[in-house]
């Protein structure tokens, strides 16, 4: 692990990362990886420029083998708008690029980005574990109730998404008779161990 330092901002860089970023380097032929890491980077831009704008401070940004985290401080005492605008900020970044690239007719490598951008956009704004969308799941909530029951409604409906996507991948593949992808087994993994862990 290594950490650099850039003014109050820490950058972490864990072994994971790199390994992971290597295997699927090697396993991939078809450059998606790459373009996967520039709008994780591009996701992540968006909660650092909306953080700036309302006043919050970064405070560390970890680059694991699961991706890029960005640890949010200052939070607590912005308004729910401006929170809101930080927690969502990331998904817009990557929704406007898809968008971007999809108009960008005739261009094979605009058109892979733009799915990748998709993806993680619809993946980030999941209600699960520590994803962004059971962040805003959980700001929004706090409007109705407190914020333990929030945070128990929080973990019910990540627990019940994670399952059902589970299944419903198991599903799939014994009724098409597909075998499990090595991305889509990472992705189904992923999303259970962020649910444990949240």
């Amino acid at each position: 692990m290594r950490m650099k330092h850039n003014g109050r901002l820490k950058v972490k860089f864990d072994f994971s990362f790199f390994a992971v970023v290597a295997f699927m380097i090697f396993i991939d032929t078809s450059g998606a990886a790459v373009l996967s890491l520039i709008a994780c980077i591009l996701h992540e831009g968006g909660h650092l420029l909306a953080m700036a704008v309302c006043g919050a401070n970064p405070e560390r940004i970890t680059f694991y083998g699961g991706g890029i985290a960005l640890s949010k401080s200052g939070m607590e005492s912005l308004t729910d708008a401006k929170r809101l605008v930080i927690l969502s900020a990331g998904c817009s970044v990557n929704l406007l690029v898809a968008a971007a690239c999809f108009a960008m007719q005739g261009n094979d490598t605009a058109a892979v980005f733009g799915a990748v951008n998709l993806i993680i956009c619809i993946f980030n704004a999941l209600p699960i574990g520590y994803f962004d969308g059971a962040e805003v799941l959980e700001l929004l909530l706090t409007g109705f109730v407190s914020l333990r029951t929030a945070e128990k409604v929080k973990k019910i409906v990540g627990t019940a998404l994670a399952l059902i996507i589970t299944a419903g991948v198991i599903v799939y593949c014994v009724m098409c008779g597909e075998s499990v992808s090595l991305s889509l087994f990472f992705v189904v993994l992923f999303l259970i161990q962020a649910q444990l862990v949240s």
